[in-house]
């Protein structure tokens, strides 16, 4: 059996290979990739900035100000972006003829695909984040509710569709809310630890308390998704899903020893307001913004590429 699963793993693996060579050799599906890229960016900084403003009391009214700006911006960006995967799925299905593209036919068909459902389900919860051009608590909480709908807009195709389908809903759901808190908080503690390093402090600290619910969450749902999308988490890591997700899993504890450094050793030195303490924290959160945009890339090649492949069931290729 041994043996029969390692030669689907090599096969599997050959298929891999031709399907990123063609990605990178066909122009429309390395568009397909950049504005997958972008939507997931823009919409998890819309979704995790309304909830950094809605759960972290510790900003001050500047920087509370200025991720409200971030939220609103974002969202704009993200409906923008995730709008255009309709023409740019509507091109790939017709072999990138534009005329048939266009026919309403064929939009009227992704609109009623899990694609479009989802997009109508992302739209409304980045129509709520709006509400943050105003202030105040009411605004806020709208605005995180509309978070909350946006990460459920994740649950509502591609691999969540198999089954069981609630518990892969509610592990994404939880999954997607998660990531974005943690990249909505980039931003405010960026700005407070140039203007604020003490203020930072206060900032950083009760982002890490929070954080600590929002790292359980990553890990239980992350592995829970691995286990319902393969039916075996360690003959799965011979697959090509089962790689990148170890390379995900290898960025996310990179994340979590920077997260880590943050908590132990930066925050106690922002709040005793010791010298330089706010430009390691702005540098350690560069660092982080940069592991979470190669996880939102490889996320963004391989749900095009590939899906994930149970033993015993032969891996595909599909355009999410």
């Amino acid at each position: 059996m041994a043996t029969r699963f390692r030669a689907r793993s090599a096969s599997a693996s050959s298929r891999e290979g031709r399907a990123i060579e063609a990605l990178f050799s066909d122009g429309m599906t390395l568009l397909s990739v950049a504005v997958k890229f972008a939507a997931y960016a823009a919409t998890l900084l819309a979704a995790g900035s309304a909830l950094a403003v809605w759960s972290l009391s510790e900003l001050n009214y500047e920087t509370r100000s200025e991720t409200r700006r971030v939220a609103v911006l974002a969202a704009l960006a993200a409906a923008v972006f995730s709008a255009l995967r309709l023409p740019l799925r509507a091109w790939f299905l017709t072999g990138g003829t534009l005329r048939e593209a266009a026919e309403p036919t064929i939009f009227g068909l992704i609109i009623n695909s899990p694609l479009g459902t989802s997009l109508e389900i992302r739209l409304a919860g980045l129509a709520l984040i709006l509400f943050l051009v105003t202030d105040g608590r009411a605004a806020q909480f709208i605005a995180a509710t509309g978070a909350a709908i946006v990460a459920a807009s994740f649950a509502f195709r591609g691999h969540s569709l198999g089954e069981p389908r609630l518990a892969l809903g509610v592990l994404i759901w939880l999954h997607m809310l998660a990531v974005s808190f943690w990249i909505g908080g980039f931003h405010p503690l960026h700005r407070l630890a140039l203007a604020d390093a003490k203020q930072a402090g206060f900032a950083a600290r009760e982002f890490g308390r929070i954080a600590l619910v929002t790292v359980a969450l990553l890990a239980v749902s992350g592995i829970a998704l691995l286990y319902l999308f393969t039916g075996d988490p360690i003959a799965a890591l011979a697959t090509p899903y089962g790689r990148i997700f170890t390379l995900k899993l290898l960025a996310f504890a990179a994340l979590m020893a920077i997260a880590a450094g943050n908590k132990l050793w930066l925050t106690p030195a922002l709040l005793k307001g010791r010298p330089q303490a706010g430009s390691r924290l702005r540098r350690a959160i560069r660092l982080e913004v940069r592991i979470v945009a190669v996880i939102l890339a490889v996320t963004a090649v391989f749900t095009t590429v590939t899906s994930p492949e149970r033993p015993g069931e032969p891996a595909g290729m599909q355009m999410h």
